[in-house]
């Protein structure tokens, strides 16, 4: 743990510092062209043999169709993917695992204590040998989120545009915030319970914003597509990523983002299966996944930040001063169920 703290506080001041926090999203990012991995030529073989590999995936639509297109193109291997967010996905795995096998060949999830949990279970094999940052054996981190808040940039004027958490209690905001139930998952919440647990915040910062009446909604992508449609002015835990979406399909869409005084940070691991249907496809795709065309085919186009530092088209990171590091899903799943508890008793 302590490794990969250090190792995410390096990442963010690699990667640069938003001015002021916010600003159009995309507009901190870089452009140009980036190497694949240099494949084994046994290995690609017998994954051209396999043809395909499948993979169960909690990021963005957008990005693992990105990747998908990119591997293919790359190696003429069809990746099939599924979709689905963290809950849900470590549901269905212990279900396929308990019924013999798990069925995706690659898992790419943020719920770091399932990964451990499958690890132990001998039900993960290790990763190919590759540089880089801060991978372990069986776990490589192929996203890093940084939590911030979301703003309809034509329902909020510049001057009222959150700076603070405390700024999002504008009164100006009441009936118009949305809020993305914790119930989608530990790591999704870290800002939530960040902002309960600080001294600065606490519970009185969500009794005071009850007042305002949010709108609990239980997708994430829902609370940028409220944001961005005008229904609500102000949105979180807002994914960056999640605008960059709406913004590629309508680049005038009026949805922006800031990183306010407290931030949380919520990374995507990558694992294999240790009974792949198709091991050797996975192994080359974990290859490529860890190397720059990879990660920018994961990340780019501003949807997150890459551990390999300001790779092409990949979100430039927050000021280190205001992440909170030492918030992460393990830490929130202890009092998961007191979090989800609170929300349901104040946001009604």
């Amino acid at each position: 743990m302590a490794g990969f703290m250090q190792g995410m506080r390096g990442l963010v001041v690699a990667a640069g510092v938003l001015a002021a926090g916010a600003g159009p999203l995309a507009a901190q990012t870089v452009t140009g062209s980036v190497p694949g991995p240099a494949a084994d030529a046994k290995l690609l073989a017998a994954a051209k043999a396999e043809g395909k590999v499948s993979v169960y995936g909690t990021s963005s639509v957008v990005a693992l169709k990105s990747d998908a297109e990119a591997f293919e193109k790359a190696y003429g291997i069809r990746v099939n993917v599924t979709q689905v967010t963290s809950g849900p996905m470590t549901a269905r795995v212990d279900q396929e695992i308990r019924a013999g096998r798990m069925n995706a060949d690659v898992v790419m999830t943020a719920d770091r204590h399932s990964l451990y949990r499958w690890i132990a279970a001998s039900e993960l094999t290790r990763l190919p040998a590759a540089k880089y940052p801060e991978r372990t054996d069986y776990l490589a981190h192929i996203q890093v989120v940084y939590q911030a808040v979301f703003y309809n940039s034509q329902a909020v004027a510049s001057a009222d545009v959150p700076k603070t958490w405390n700024d999002v209690l504008n009164p100006k905001f009441s009936g118009k915030i949305v809020l993305g139930s914790p119930r989608i998952s530990p790591a999704y919440s870290e800002l939530y319970y960040a902002l309960w647990k600080d001294p600065q915040y606490g519970q009185a910062f969500f009794d005071k914003l009850a007042a305002l009446k949010p709108r609990v909604v239980q997708n994430n992508a829902m609370v940028a597509q409220l944001v961005a449609s005008g229904e609500g002015v102000v949105g979180f835990t807002a994914l960056p990523y999640d605008g960059i979406n709406i913004k590629t399909s309508s680049p005038a869409a009026p949805i922006e983002y800031s990183y306010l005084d407290v931030v949380t940070v919520a990374p995507t691991f990558m694992g294999l299966n240790a009974k792949a249907q198709n091991p050797n496809a996975a192994r080359l795709f974990a290859l490529w996944m860890m190397s720059p065309a990879g990660q920018v085919a994961h990340n780019g186009s501003g949807r997150a930040s890459s551990m390999l530092g300001n790779l092409p088209g990949t979100l430039a990171a927050p000021d280190p001063k205001r992440v909170r590091f030492d918030v992460t899903a393990e830490k929130v799943s202890i009092e998961y169920s007191g979090l989800i508890a609170m929300f349901d008793r104040i946001f009604k």
